[in-house]
């Protein structure tokens, strides 16, 4: 008797300089692969996608879905990221899901702290370098078991924002974990982590947890984006700030 076809997630979170990569089935353990930060992404990006596919012998036809993040992050590699998860939906025919960068650091910290058998937190706080001395933020409540539950164990409880370090503050109630780069962090928080009064885990991106979002989004039957999907740049590009707006 013939063993079933696999079918497989591709996912991209290009939301970073370091973007990743990954397919996921739900019978295999995931890959992530970094990009090359050599040249540039819109030359790397396909190339390392084909080569990755290759590399797990699976063929296009077994792509059920793709999920992409669609910021805060850098400007090129959402871009980028976006145009070839679309132009890769379109040509093979199958669903494109988008997720905040910052939900998507939310799970995979989440996952981590499942990994460890640690105690669930109430809440994730994701942050991000914004630049300009400012972070992109978000707030998530760890919602039902995420281990048992098919349903995306985050419920958003505050939406994605650009705020200064001096406005970073976890809720008042419940336990929070933070999630982010360690050196991004504001003074205070830094200090708190570095004597463990206060919960952290390291992530900057992560394709895989893209990967597992998209896969709980088809289990859900949750509506594909193909058609309205679009980029959360969470401000207005450099070429809109320091010039006006086009007229008519």
């Amino acid at each position: 008797m013939n063993e079933p076809q696999a079918f497989y997630i591709l996912a991209f979170d290009t939301s970073t300089p370091k973007g990743k990569c990954s397919v996921l089935c739900p019978n295999e353990a995931d890959g992530e692969v970094f990009l090359s930060e050599d040249i540039r992404i819109s030359k790397t990006l396909l190339p390392q996608v084909e080569q990755l596919l290759i590399s797990r012998n699976i063929d296009t036809n077994t792509i059920q879905a793709i999920g992409i993040s669609i910021g805060p992050g850098t400007f090129t590699g959402l871009r980028v990221g976006l145009s070839c998860a679309k132009g890769l939906s379109l040509g093979l025919g199958c669903p494109l899901y988008g997720f905040s960068s910052l939900e998507i650091m939310a799970m995979d910290a989440l996952l981590s702290e499942i990994r460890t058998g640690r105690s669930m937190p109430d809440y994730i706080l994701p942050y991000r370098d914004a630049r300009y001395g400012e972070l992109f933020t978000a707030l998530f409540e760890v919602s039902g078991n995420p281990e048992l539950s098919q349903e995306i164990p985050l419920t958003r409880a505050r939406e994605d924002e650009i705020i200064t370090p001096d406005e970073f503050r976890p809720p008042k109630d419940g336990n929070t974990l933070l999630a982010g780069e360690k050196e991004k962090l504001p003074e205070s928080f830094a200090l708190a982590v570095s004597k463990g009064s206060i919960r952290h885990q390291e992530v900057d991106s992560s394709a895989v947890a893209t990967a597992l979002l998209t896969q709980r989004a088809l289990q859900t039957q949750t509506p594909p984006y193909n058609a309205n999907i679009s980029l959360n740049y969470c401000r207005k590009p450099q070429a809109q700030t320091k010039w006006r707006d086009p007229q008519g």
